[in-house]
């Protein structure tokens, strides 16, 4: 089974996080879920380590 290229990140937080420990952000998007369209989800690279550190 394939791994997925990239891990979508919900919280602005953790994006931050793994921005500082250098991964690469690809994309963000509205929440799609939120019905008042304010927030928004963080789309990363699936580089080595990024799933232990979320």
């Amino acid at each position: 089974m394939k791994e997925k290229d990239t891990v979508i990140i919900f919280t602005a937080k953790k994006s931050r996080a793994l921005l500082k420990m250098g991964y690469t952000l690809v994309d963000i998007k509205p929440d799609k879920t939120d019905p008042d369209g304010k927030r928004s989800v963080f789309v990363f690279k699936n580089e080595d380590g990024i799933l232990e550190n979320i």
